[in-house]
Order: structure tokens, then C-alpha cells, then sequence
């Protein structure tokens, strides 16, 4: 979640700056377009009960259980080894468990590459916005220099935020002690500093999170020794690239805040299977569930998972209809301009694409029960035009999916509450979900796979 004061939100282009919130039920998003600036806001009554370490096992109808951690870490571990057509749902302690999810945030979250923004956010020397990743807080810069950075937005004296919010500026002054520093993190002014026999200038400089740009993208990675972004992401980029995102370019942005558990909006986001009910009325009238198919290329179970969807009639057949493909469409198939194609990149990154356009979603934990949404709508840079209508229709379209999904999420999180919940079979529509549940088994219970392959 970013930083700063909510007023403030609309009135620059970038992403959304909005206070920490400690209501659990409400979520803001800003959507911005070429032609309108406005804020939209989803409030969502959740009434949640404490969290009851309880349910009803899939495979013991009518008994009640309790699973700890290393219950829940053996489930995942059989997960790698289970058909995908032969998998169930988690069990509901997997979203709830307070264990689980600090877990989870260890082994995944500070050790993958995170997606924080735009580059576009930051267009200018001197351009900076402010979020809060896992608890960091952190500025993203565009120094002086050009470069793009993630810096610890703490003052190396007595750790007062250096800056908050989103702005422009030529250097950052703690309030407190009017310490000093570059755009680049290094610290240039100390005052009344001179009789310290411990004080370094060159060893007090703002720390620096590891940063890369992928196509527009800005990525952060909390963890010094991870492997580079290319690792992560590069075979996904291999499958996409004639898409041409780096010539993509966000005509709105949203951040909200969903209740329950991050993997719940992660699921929400890699399967069409929804929109046979969710989204019936929005975005399942252009991609009907029953048009859900798995391309035959290969995945990479360790970094994505993807699918596409056939559009429905209305959308086949060019570019007449507002919403379907234009521009130049060189090197797409027929296939590729009749179907959405929803690729998810592991833990907490999706973008649901057609050519020329890209919705985009990056998800993350705030504590186990609530889940922090970035995202925003991408067109290619020559078809951004100010047309007012098209303009308002996307963003209308978007805003109501949001609603459903955010709602979707806060009940999901309630009912699996009962003594009673249990974990259901997966749809055959409902591969991606598999294939994310052995990423999770792969990543968090490696070691208990490997036992349990040694034993067979």
C-alpha cells in the first residue's frame, strides 16, 4: 500500500498515494484516463469472525480436524505429485492460518521479484512515489542520474521518514533533523554532526532494494542474493513477446485493498471458470467461461501459468465492436486476436491480454486475511486517444469486475469459516489453480516432496 495523504490522490498522474488503512472493509482504487481523473471506491461489509483452526475433512465426511502448519505443509507437499484432474481445492485453514501465511511471506514474498508500479509513474528526474512492501517502506526514484531506484525511505539517524507520498524533488530532508540525501540514496548533509567520533557520511547512506524494469514493469526484490528477474519472468516473457507490452502504455491505475487471504485474489485472477457466474454480466458476456482452453505450448510450473478464452460473438470479427483489437495487429494469428489469453506469473502477478491492450494485477499479503491490489489498464501508445467514451466504458467495465472480485473474495473468506466447509474438486477449467497449488507445494514443502518420492 502506498503512502501519503488520501486528498491528494488524484490530483497527479501516477499511481494512486492513499494513508494506511486499518479498516479491514474498505478498499480504494484511483482510475485515471486521458480525458478524466477520478477515484473509485469499493467499501465492503465483512463482519469476520476470529479464526477457527477447524474443518470438516474432504475425505471423512462429518469429522472435524484440526491441521497445523506441518499438516498444511504435508498437504501441499502431495499437491506436486496429484493429476491436475485429480485435485481438490485447498483445505480452508489454508487461508486463514496465521502460521501459513508468515510462512509464505518468508519463503515467497521476500525472496521473489514483486511488482511495484510503472516506470511511468516516474517519467521525470526527481519523479518518487512512496509504498510499503511487506513492511518495508520504501521510496522509487528516478534520481538525477536517470536511474531508477528502490531506497529505504528510513533516515539513517533515528529512522523518521525521509519522504512520503509522491512528488518531485531534487533531494530528500528528514523532517526531523533536516538530514539529507541525494536522489540516489547518498546521504549530502548532517547538520551539527561535526564533534561525532562515530559518525561515517559515507556508511549513512539511504539503503538500496535490488530493482528491475521489465517492459514498463518496475520489480523489487527484497532478497541481495536472488537470481535475476530473468529467471522469474523470462519464460513468460518468451511466450508473450509479440504482444508488445513495452509499447503499452496505463491510461488507469487502481490500488485496493481485498479482504481475505492473498491466494483467494490470486486464484480469483488465473481462471475464466468465473465468469460463468461472477462476471456473467460484465466481463463474461466477452469471454464466456465455456471458451476456456490451455495453449499447447509448455509451462514453466516453477515461474507462470497461462490459458486463453474464446470471446463471444459479439467480439469475433475485427475491430468494430470498441472493445476488440485495432491498430496494428502484424504477427498475431486469428486464433490470438479471437481469444483473451490470461498468463500468471508466480507468486502474485497477472495480466489478462488481448492485442493491444493488458489488464494487470500484482497482488500481496497484509497479514492473512487481508490482500493489498495493484493494477491497471494498459493500450498500445498509438491507440491512446482522448476519446471521452471508450475511455469511460473501459474504465466502467473495470470497475464493476473489481467490485465483483473484491466481493467474491470477502464472502469466500466468511463461509470457509464454518465447521462445516470443505474442500471441493477442481473444474478441468480450473487447471491453472493446480498448477499453482504445486508451485506452492514445491516452493514451501520441497523437502517433504522429496521424501515422499524417496518412500514410493
Amino acid at each position: 500500500m502506498t503512502c501519503g495523504n488520501p486528498s491528494e490522490r488524484h490530483k497527479a498522474r501516477g499511481p494512486g498515494v492513499c494513508a494506511r488503512s486499518h479498516r479491514l472493509c474498505r478498499g480504494t482504487q484511483e482510475v485515471r484516463g486521458s480525458s478524466h481523473d477520478r477515484v473509485l471506491e469499493t467499501r465492503i461489509s465483512a463482519g469476520l469472525a476470529p479464526f477457527r483452526s477447524i474443518r470438516n475433512d474432504a475425505t471423512a465426511e462429518g469429522s472435524t480436524i484440526m491441521m497445523t502448519l506441518d499438516d498444511l505443509l504435508d498437504d501441499l507437499a502431495a499437491y506436486v505429485e496429484t493429476p491436475e484432474e485429480a485435485c481438490f481445492s485447498l483445505p480452508p485453514e489454508a487461508y486463514l492460518s496465521p502460521e501459513l501465511n508468515d510462512l509464505e511471506v518468508r519463503e515467497i514474498f521476500e525472496k521473489s521479484w514483486l511488482c511495484v508500479g510503472r516506470e511511468e509513474y516516474v517519467p521525470r528526474l526527481g519523479d518518487y512515489y512512496c509504498i510499503d512492501l511487506l513492511d518495508e517502506p520504501m521510496v522509487i526514484v528516478r534520481g538525477t542520474d536517470g536511474a531508477v531506484r528502490a531506497l529505504n525511505a528510513s533516515c539513517r539517524h533515528r529512522f523518521m521518514p525521509v519522504v512520503q507520498g509522491k512528488g518531485n524533488t531534487k533531494r530528500f530532508v528528514c523532517p526531523y533533523h533536516t538530514w539529507t540525501y541525494a536522489t540516489d540514496g547518498r546521504l549530502i548533509g548532517a547538520p551539527h554532526m561535526e564533534g561525532s567520533r562515530v559518525f561515517d557520511k559515507a556508511s549513512c547512506s539511504l539503503p538500496e532494494y535490488r530493482l528491475e524494469i521489465w517492459k514498463g514493469f518496475i520489480f523489487v526484490n527484497l532478497d541481495d542474493d536472488a537470481a535475476p528477474l530473468e529467471v522469474q519472468i523470462g519464460p513468460m516473457d518468451r511466450a508473450t513477446g509479440h504482444y508488445r507490452i513495452e509499447d503499452q502504455t496505463e491510461v488507469f491505475h487502481y490500488e485496493m485493498t481485498w479482504n481475505g487471504n492473498w491466494k483467494l485474489s490470486a486464484e480469483n485472477s488465473m481462471e475464466y471458470y468465473h465468469h460463468i457466474g461472477l462476471h456473467a454480466g460484465t466481463v463474461g458476456v466477452q469471454m464466456p467461461a465455456k471458451g476456456t482452453y490451455f495453449p499447447d505450448s509448455p509451462v514453466n510450473d516453477d515461474t507462470f501459468t497461462h490459458e486463453r478464452c474464446m470471446v463471444g460473438e459479439d467480439f469475433l470479427g475485427g475491430a468494430d465492436h470498441p472493445l476488440n483489437p485495432r491498430g496494428d495487429l502484424t504477427g498475431f494469428t486469428q486464433e490470438e486476436l479471437d481469444t483473451g489469453y490470461l498468463v500468471y506469473i508466480f507468486p502474485a502477478f497477472t495480466m489478462a491480454m488481448r492485442a493491444g491492450t493488458n489488464n494487470w494485477l500484482s497482488f500481496r499479503p497484509a497479514g492473512p486475511e487481508k490482500t493489498e491490489v495493484l493494477g491497471g489498464y494498459l493500450m498500445w501508445k498509438d491507440l491512446v486517444v482522448d476519446d471521452p467514451e471508450i475511455t469511460e466504458q473501459r474504465a466502467e467495465l473495470i470497475e464493476k469486475v473489481n467490485t465483483e472480485d473484491a466481493l467474491a473474495t470477502t464472502e469466500l473468506a466468511r463461509m470457509m469459516r464454518s465447521r462445516k466447509a470443505a474442500r471441493g474438486p477442481l473444474s478441468p477449467f480450473e487447471k491453472t489453480i493446480a498448477q499453482f497449488y504445486k508451485y506452492l507445494g514445491r516452493t514451501l514443502s520441497g523437502d517433504r516432496v522429496q521424501r515422499r518420492q524417496a518412500a514410493e
